[in-house]
């Protein structure tokens, strides 16, 4: 009997290899980088690990057999969440690993601004000796973050040290660790006059596409300041820029865009008001081995049929 296939498409040492093959001994390996798509049988597999124009192949093949896909990413809106739904496959994520190095970036990205550094690096390239136009302090402010998940509470808990009162905003209004007031996404509007500092961090999806826009920004304190971790989509450009110019919020500081890389003719590029770092707030030392750890750990419960972690609803598509 042919052995049903896993196909890799991250890279994988053979130590890791020999892990995956002790837990699954019925199932034949297949490397993505390796060899060509034309020496693999697609309609053999059954799982994949990562994501690529080859997991595309496997996916929209006639005599597809896919059963279950292991992203090595939190983010799942850049596979075809739709053919994978209609075909009732299973897609898991590597959600938990980001959440305090992504905290640390926040907080890196807010304290630069509000504590004058990001301008006195470029002024020390100047020679320059010129006290910043503006301070704050974040005992006692208030921070929103918008996406009250894994990565949320991480945020949150660095807030609570530095004494500030933090707004957590989920799909369903249920109370999160770390948050003083937990909210509804629909509440937004109500809420966001009261932030000092507003965290992006939701997933794309069609409810939350350009959820960030005027008519959210306009209801911002003047000095707030906004930080985009979550997805770029999920914030209007156009707007934002047009919200800045208009004085509407003080400050964005952005490390996730509508389109990636950033274009050279952006016009965020020139704004002093702009903080700019190239998608750089999840990454981490050894995150390819803790994204493997995950994969071990549902790749044991998928072959004894239990229960997997990280498993996308289709209905929220995260």
């Amino acid at each position: 009997m042919t052995k049903k296939g896993i196909l890799l498409l991250k890279t994988t040492t053979p130590e890791q290899i020999k892990i995956l093959e002790n837990i699954a001994p019925n199932y034949q390996f297949y490397d993505g980088f390796s060899k060509e798509p034309s020496n693999i049988p697609l309609d053999n597999v059954e799982i994949i690990y990562g994501w690529s124009a080859l997991g595309n192949t496997v996916l929209q093949d006639p005599s597809c057999n896919l059963k279950w896909v292991q992203l090595h990413t939190a983010g799942v809106d850049y596979v075809d969440l739709n053919a994978m739904k209609e075909k009732n496959i299973i897609l898991t994520n590597s959600s938990g690993i980001h959440g305090r190095v992504i905290a640390e970036s926040v907080f890196g990205m807010l304290l630069s601004y509000i504590r004058g550094i990001g301008q006195s690096i470029k002024d020390q390239s100047l020679k320059k000796w010129r006290f910043p136009n503006h301070f704050m302090k974040l005992e006692n402010s208030t921070m929103m973050i918008v996406g009250a998940g894994r990565i949320g509470v991480e945020v949150a808990q660095v807030a609570k040290a530095f004494h500030m009162k933090t707004i957590g905003v989920n799909r369903t209004g249920k109370a999160v660790e770390h948050m003083d007031v937990i909210i509804k996404q629909s509440e937004v509007r109500d809420y966001i006059p009261e932030a000092d500092v507003v965290v992006n961090i939701l997933p794309l999806t069609d409810q939350t596409t350009y959820f960030f826009n005027k008519s959210v920004f306009s209801r911002m304190k003047r000095s707030a300041v906004f930080i985009n971790v979550g997805r770029g989509k999920s914030v209007n450009t156009k707007e934002l820029i047009e919200s800045l110019d208009e004085g509407k919020l003080a400050f964005a500081a952005l490390d996730v865009f509508e389109t990636e890389p950033l274009p050279e003719d952006s016009p965020l590029w020139e704004r002093e008001d702009v903080l700019i770092t190239p998608h750089i707030s999840g990454l981490l030392p050894g995150y390819d081995d803790k994204a493997i750890a995950i994969f071990e750990e549902n790749l044991k419960a998928f072959v004894e049929g239990k229960n997997m972690n990280n498993v996308i609803n289709y209905e929220w598509n995260y």
